[in-house]
């Protein structure tokens, strides 16, 4: 990776994100959604990776907000820079726009990927994308998507697989109305949330399969998904590893 000046403005920390959006979502994180946190010592924290995940069954983001607290937020780690499609209904809508429009996303492309990868900066990257909006909870749809591969390979950026196990469970179910998908009910329900983490993938050297790459990810958060809802079955009560910051920190 080269050094030049940033494509976009990096990542801050102040303004609506730090002063409102984090502070409610730490206390939804504590007590609404009672998030615990597994394998968050792997996490690197002197170098970015790319994070992928199923994508949740949500619209709010909560879930995402809640990703940046736990991962990187109150230590000094890379922030996670989120690649999603600008301008859409959800980034026009009153209120949730303004939500959206305030979490430091980068609009899908290359180019960007790229450049916040150069200046330190981690991706998030759901590379099922909206096609896992739909259809049976927890279940991945990657087929064909290597595009978070070939990034790895191309940059040398290990991909860090992880699971939200609980986020397809927000809602009841997704209903159109004036052929609008909407989900119900529209304000998630206090489904826990577990965030595990995976070990690191080091991509392989330049020129490799991507699809290799793709699937070694998929496969890591497929079983990091069904050990985890294994887990939340058997010890219900069990504590996370990682300790989840106070409502009144940062």
């Amino acid at each position: 990776m080269t050094d030049g000046p940033p494509l976009t403005t990096p990542f801050r920390k102040d303004g609506a994100l730090g002063s409102v959006i984090i502070p409610v979502a730490r206390r939804l994180a504590r007590h609404y959604f009672r998030v615990r946190v597994f394998g968050a010592d792997r996490i690197p924290a002197d170098r970015p990776v790319i994070y992928v995940a199923k994508h949740p069954q949500s619209f709010l983001y909560l879930e995402t907000v809640i990703l940046g607290l736990v991962a990187f937020w109150d230590d000094d780690k890379p922030a996670i820079r989120v690649l999603e499609k600008t301008n859409t209904s959800i980034h026009r809508t009153p209120l949730l726009g303004w939500y959206r429009r305030q979490v430091n996303a980068l609009p899908a492309g290359e180019e960007y990927a790229l450049d916040a990868l150069t200046h330190g900066e981690s991706l998030l990257i759901y590379p099922g994308g909206s096609r896992e909006l739909y259809g049976p909870q927890d279940e991945l749809r990657w087929q064909g998507r290597t595009g978070f591969a070939r990034l790895a390979i191309r940059t040398g950026v290990a991909v860090l697989p992880f699971a939200i196990v609980g986020a397809d469970q927000q809602h009841l179910r997704r209903a159109s109305v004036f052929g609008a998908g909407v989900w119900l009910p529209p304000f998630p329900l206090p489904a826990p949330l577990d965030y595990r983490f995976g070990a690191p993938i080091a991509p392989p050297p330049p020129g490799s399969d991507p699809a290799e790459l793709a699937l070694l990810a998929e496969s890591a958060v497929r079983e990091l998904l069904r050990a985890g809802r294994a887990a939340r079955r058997r010890i219900p009560w069990a504590r996370g590893d990682a300790a989840l910051p106070e409502p009144d920190a940062g």
